[in-house]
C-alpha cells in the first residue's frame, strides 16, 4: 500500500484549481483597492460569490483526488461550508454587510489555516519553498485575527485590510498550485 506522499507524488490532479482560486483572490484584492467607496457596499455580494465559487472548486479538488489523498473529507467539509456561507451572503446582503468585518475576518483566518496546512504537506514531501507558503499562511491568519478582534477598526479599514489579505492569499495560493504542478511534472518524467 502506497503512502500518502507516494500517492500525491505519483498523481496530482486538478492542481490548476488552486491557480484559479489564487487569481480570483488577486482580482478581489485589486478590485477592492481600486473602488474603495463602492467596495464596502458591494463586498457582501462579491465575497458571497467568491466564497461560493471557492467552495465549488475545493469540492471539485477533493472529489477528484479522493483516492489519492488521506483525510480528503476535511477538504470536502471546507468546500461545503464555503458553498453554504457564500449562498447565505448572496441571499442576505444587508445582513452580511452589518457583520462583514467578522465574516471576512473568520474567512481570512480559515484561509490562512488552510495555506499553513498545505505548507506542512509540502514540507512532508520535501518540496523546497514550503516555508514561504507557511509564512504567507501565518500572515493571512494574523490579518484575520486583527479583523475579528478589532471590529471598529475593521469597519474603518476593511477595504484596505481585505484587499491586502486577498493579495497575499492569492499569491501564496498560486505559489502552492505551482508547487503541486512541479510535483506532477517531476513524477511524469
Amino acid at each position: 500500500m502506497a503512502t500518502f506522499m507516494q500517492e500525491i507524488k505519483r498523481e496530482v490532479k486538478n492542481w490548476w484549481l488552486f491557480t484559479i482560486i489564487g487569481v480570483l483572490l488577486l482580482i478581489a484584492g485589486l478590485y477592492t483597492i481600486s473602488n474603495p467607496l463602492a467596495s464596502f457596499l458591494g463586498l457582501s455580494v462579491f465575497f458571497g460569490g467568491l466564497i461560493f465559487l471557492n467552495g465549488i472548486m475545493e469540492l471539485s479538488f477533493a472529489l477528484g483526488n479522493r483516492r489519492r489523498l488521506h483525510h480528503w473529507g476535511w477538504t470536502i467539509a471546507a468546500g461545503i461550508l464555503d458553498i453554504i456561507l457564500g449562498f447565505v451572503l448572496l441571499l442576505y446582503p444587508g445582513l452580511s454587510m452589518s457583520i462583514l468585518p467578522f465574516l471576512v475576518g473568520f474567512y481570512v483566518l480559515l484561509l490562512g489555516a488552510s495555506l499553513s496546512s498545505y505548507a506542512f504537506q509540502l514540507n512532508n514531501l520535501a518540496v523546497k519553498g514550503w516555508g514561504w507558503i507557511l509564512a504567507g499562511g501565518i500572515l493571512t491568519i494574523l490579518f484575520g485575527l486583527s479583523m475579528i478582534f478589532n471590529p471598529v477598526i475593521g469597519i474603518a479599514t476593511i477595504v484596505g485590510w481585505t484587499a491586502f489579505a486577498f493579495l497575499i492569499a492569492g499569491v501564496v495560493t498560486i505559489v502552492f498550485s505551482l508547487q503541486l504542478k512541479r510535483i506532477k511534472d517531476h513524477t511524469e518524467v
